[in-house]
Formats: structure tokens, C-alpha cells, sequence
């Protein structure tokens, strides 16, 4: 018995900071009355930050590699696509992988439509590494897809999550992804 609970705390200590699926309500911790929030970490320790980054970057136009891209209209904020992004984040931090795939081969539309947001266009951006909101925008905005996403007029909401785990010699590598969809 005392080998199987070793065995049971050494599977589930990897993923004691992520948690959930369903939707973004379903969080044990909820928030404090009054506030806005899912009561996760992962997503509502970068909301409004992460928000206000992305509509500062689509205020302006701005040059994504060699494409011209006019200022973009502000996005909002949807709870179901920060849902999605964190679970993706949480699923590559504990799996050790960094990819727009899946453990368990999904893609992100897959994982936006699980957590009931209803699509008629996504995007995906993802990063490792980062420490922080500011720095990880930077670079998806020096990088031309990442940038593209951002600047995509069609995307009118956003959701981003993070996650920490190991990666290449670190041992606590930020995991970022960032959802942009519009709905049907």
C-alpha cells in the first residue's frame, strides 16, 4: 500500500497547478465577490494585463515582417477561449512538449470548441520561457504569424493562460498560449 501511494503522489504531483476542463466556472477557488475572474491562476493573474497588451498593440499600425497592417478594433476578453489556452498550457507543461498539438493530438480548435466556445475562426499563439506578459508579446509581435495573429481584424476575442514546468534545462519554464477567435 505504502509503494502505491508513492507511486499515486509522484503521478499526480506533476499536475497539482493545472486543473479542470469543463468550462472556465468550474474552478474550486472561486473568485471574490464583485470581481471578474475564473479564480485560476494561470488565467486571472494575467487577464486584464494581457488584455490591455494585445489592444495597445492593435491602437497602431504596424508592420508584421514584410505585411502592413492597419490599426485593428480593441478585442474583448472571453473566459471560454482563456480556458482553452490554459489547459493547453497546463497539458505541454506537464507533458514536458511544446507544440500547437495536443497530448492527446487536438488542436486548438479542438480544445476552443471542448470548452463550448463556438467558432468561425481561430488562431493560436504560443511561447515558453517568457517571465513575463510584456516580454512574451514583444516577441510574438517580432515574430510575422504571431504578429499576424495579433493584428488580425477578424479575431474579436482573446483568452490566454499560463503554466509552469520543465523545459530543455530549466525547471520552471513559463508555458504561454494566447487563443483569438470570433464566434459563428
Amino acid at each position: 500500500m505504502r509503494i502505491f501511494a508513492l507511486i499515486l503522489v509522484v503521478f499526480l504531483a506533476p499536475i497539482s497547478g493545472c486543473g479542470g476542463g469543463g468550462t472556465a466556472g468550474d474552478s474550486s477557488a472561486p473568485a471574490p465577490p464583485g470581481s471578474r475572474g475564473t479564480g485560476i491562476p494561470g488565467i486571472d493573474g494575467i487577464m486584464q494585463e494581457f488584455l490591455d497588451a494585445v489592444n495597445a498593440a492593435r491602437s497602431v499600425d504596424r508592420m508584421c515582417g514584410s505585411v502592413h497592417y492597419n490599426a485593428a478594433a480593441p478585442v474583448v476578453w472571453d473566459d471560454r477561449l482563456a480556458m482553452a489556452a490554459y489547459l493547453h498550457s497546463c497539458d505541454m507543461a506537464t507533458n514536458g512538449f511544446f507544440s500547437h498539438t495536443g497530448s492527446d493530438g487536438s488542436s486548438a480548435g479542438d480544445r476552443i470548441t471542448r470548452e463550448g466556445y463556438d467558432w468561425s475562426i481561430y488562431g493560436e499563439n504560443i511561447a515558453v520561457g517568457y517571465l513575463t506578459v510584456s516580454s512574451v508579446m514583444q516577441g510574438w509581435l517580432g515574430s510575422e504569424g504571431h504578429c499576424r495573429n495579433i493584428m488580425n481584424p477578424a479575431f474579436g476575442e482573446i483568452g490566454a493562460g499560463l503554466a509552469e514546468g520543465p523545459y530543455l534545462v530549466s525547471s520552471e519554464a513559463r508555458y504561454w498560449t494566447f487563443d483569438l477567435a470570433a464566434p459563428r
